[in-house]
């Protein structure tokens, strides 16, 4: 009779306890701490603060529509006139790689059984988690700033390709030496003329109407040099990135701010309209199942982002370089 209610199952090891926790504490804390990755750079805040995070479901690549052209067919006309019907094309598709950025939690056998008291475990894990998120930042910081050539081009493309101070790169597929229209502006800086007028210069040359840049990422040499270029009564914070702990001027309609990874002597102009990061929902910073590693008896999760820093107009950048 003792059988017919079933085999009593096993109580659950350490292993499996260790399992468990480490998945639903990041789970628990998945929430904050992808806040935390957004918000620990100038770059990322801003881009998750103007909504410019876009998640998108499967997909060899990821596609983004551009025009190059006009539509041709618009003219006035009189009384039984014709509009012009002939085709024209207006629109192109940039191709942007998916790329993975991931990271490892391992977990020692020894150390597992050193720390198996129910405070010395989440201790544990809280630690190992907490390392973890901040290797990620300071991943995607320097990624920002790259070309996408780290890592024999597996990392995600940054500004330094997208708003590059080179001319005629490939980006997206495309290269922009033989489609200028697929290009930033660029301009060397002019001693004589000072910082001020500079930033002004680039700013108007990547502005159409009302369309704006609405950031500057710069060094903190030279975010001071424009500091000292105003009076007091000139000098106004921008209490949007004032907020999250960044020290941001207001220049125009875009506000100042300097990041430690960016390049020296240069301010880059970002028009939001135009810039965005690309996920892939299922895999924004998911955490893999634990894995045995082979041949130990120790045992491994990652991490994980699937995406792709994107642009679909470069001529809205700019960069001004070679700022002393």
């Amino acid at each position: 009779m003792a059988g017919s209610f079933g085999n009593p199952q096993a109580p659950a090891s350490l292993t499996e306890q260790f399992d468990t926790l480490y998945s639903t504490t990041w789970q628990l804390m998945r929430e904050e701490a992808v806040d935390n990755i957004y918000n620990a750079t100038p770059l990322w805040y801003w881009l998750s603060a103007r909504k410019r995070i876009r998640r998108e479901t499967g997909g060899r690549w990821i596609g983004i529509q551009l025009l190059w052209a006009k539509n041709t067919t618009v003219k006035t006309l009189g009384p039984g006139g014709t509009v012009d019907i002939t085709p024209g094309e207006s629109t192109t598709t940039a191709q942007f790689n998916w790329k993975w950025l991931a990271g490892s939690v391992v977990r020692l056998f020894s150390e597992d059984h050193t720390n198996a008291g129910p405070q010395a475990i989440m201790r544990k894990v809280q630690v190992d988690l907490k390392n973890l998120e901040l290797a990620l930042i300071d991943k995607l910081e320097s990624m920002g700033f790259g070309d996408g050539t780290g890592n024999g081009a597996l990392d995600f493309d940054g500004l330094g390709n997208i708003v590059s101070g080179t001319a005629g790169l490939v980006v997206g597929g495309i290269d922009s030496g033989l489609n200028p229209w697929w290009d930033n502006f660029r301009r060397p800086y002019v001693t004589a003329n000072g910082i001020r007028k500079e930033m002004t210069t680039v700013y108007n040359s990547v502005s159409i109407g009302n369309d704006h840049p609405t950031l500057a990422l710069t060094t903190q040499a030279i975010q001071e040099l424009y500091e000292d270029s105003l009076t007091t009564v000139l000098r106004v914070l921008d209490n949007r990135f004032g907020d999250v702990g960044f020290e941001a001027l207001a220049f125009k309609g875009t506000s100042l701010v300097y990041s430690p990874s960016a390049p020296v002597q240069q301010v880059r102009f970002l028009n939001e309209r135009y810039i965005e990061l690309v996920v892939e929902r299922t895999a924004e910073f998911v955490m893999t199942d634990w894995k045995p590693i082979p041949n130990q008896l120790d045992r491994v999760a990652q991490n994980v982002l699937q995406g792709n820093l994107v642009t679909s107009n470069r001529r809205m950048h700019g960069v001004l370089t070679g700022v002393s």
